[in-house]
């Protein structure tokens, strides 16, 4: 520091008196070398090189070039092709922990339909890709030299397959929605949830029906009305229609009628069990006018005794 102040006064061509020197400012070390070399510099102490403008001029130019490449993609391009054709092109790729998810799924993701070094594939970056389809909800990438790639994935959880509206999507628990749904067996025995909200609280509905074993394996879709209720429909197309509390004695109660009277197995549109003390029938199109033929039948019946009652007086 006390060189610094030297060369300091020096440079301003004065002496200054011992009191001054508190006053003085030091340079931060930072920039000492660079105020020196400046210094130095104008003075005439430093030569530059003759041809130093021209490197310079030539480094800059060419720093703009690879700065450019690299921005563009064309620099990843040239290694990824140099280091292929010698030795390190991907001809070996393991994939395990897929159901969903195709192989073609994942050379595209991963662009392994082009020619592709193992040098230039980023783990983390291939990583990233894969988890952007629909069914990979994590994944796990190797780079065996020289030339071995090995994709683990680990597949989302399905729950349930989700009507809304006319759309159909494959949701996890917790509502996640996976994908569109296509028609395939592995998902035939997922529960059908129905309307809005469904998705989101069928967990818990799903389960609680579950409890009763003669009732789950009927039911062919859970339907979610309003916000707080729920239908079920059967495999018969006979509608449960269940009250918003209470839920598990109703459905007790459903299952008490069954075993009872059967009355899954009648010619019923549908069972109301929304109120406590009373449950409400509802019959089919065609038992109804079965029913309606009957009592007619049964009425014609009855005038027709009359009459000859009468006439036998």
């Amino acid at each position: 520091m006390f060189a610094l102040k030297s060369k300091l006064l020096e440079f301003e061509g004065s002496v200054l008196p011992s009191a001054h020197y508190a006053n003085l400012r030091v340079l931060p070390r930072l920039l000492r070398w660079p105020v020196r070399f400046l210094k130095r510099l104008l003075d005439g102490h430093i030569i530059i090189p003759k041809h130093a403008e021209g490197f310079g001029i030539t480094a800059i130019i060419g720093g703009a070039v690879v700065y450019g490449s690299v921005m563009g993609g064309q620099f990843g391009v040239a290694v990824d092709s140099v280091t292929a054709k010698s030795g390190f092109a991907v001809s070996e790729i393991e994939i395990s922990g897929n159901t969903h998810t195709t192989a073609n799924d994942v050379f595209a993701a991963l662009r392994l339909g082009e020619q592709r070094s193992l040098v230039s594939i980023d783990p983390d970056a291939s990583r990233e890709a894969l988890k952007q389809l629909p069914w990979v909800g994590a994944a796990r990438i190797a780079k065996v030299y020289p030339d071995k790639l090995k994709i683990d994935i680990e597949e989302r959880d399905a729950f349930a397959v989700w009507q809304q509206g006319e759309a159909l999507t494959v949701v996890q628990k917790d509502g996640s929605v996976i994908g569109g749904y296509a028609a395939d067996a592995r998902l035939s025995a997922l529960p059908f949830l129905v309307g809005k909200g469904a998705a989101e609280n069928g967990e818990a509905f799903v389960e609680t029906v579950a409890k009763f074993d003669d009732l789950a394996g009927r039911v062919r879709a859970f339907i979610r009305v309003g916000t707080r209720r729920w239908n079920l429909r059967l495999d018969n197309g006979m509608t449960i229609r269940l009250p918003d509390e209470g839920l598990e004695d109703a459905l007790a109660r459903l299952t008490d009628l069954q075993n009872r009277h059967g009355v899954l197995d009648r010619d019923l549109a549908a069972i109301d069990l929304r109120l406590k003390d009373r449950t409400i029938f509802a019959l089919t199109e065609n038992a109804q006018e079965s029913r309606e033929a009957f009592v007619k039948a049964r009425a014609d019946a009855a005038k027709k005794e009359r009459k000859e009652r009468g006439s036998r007086i």
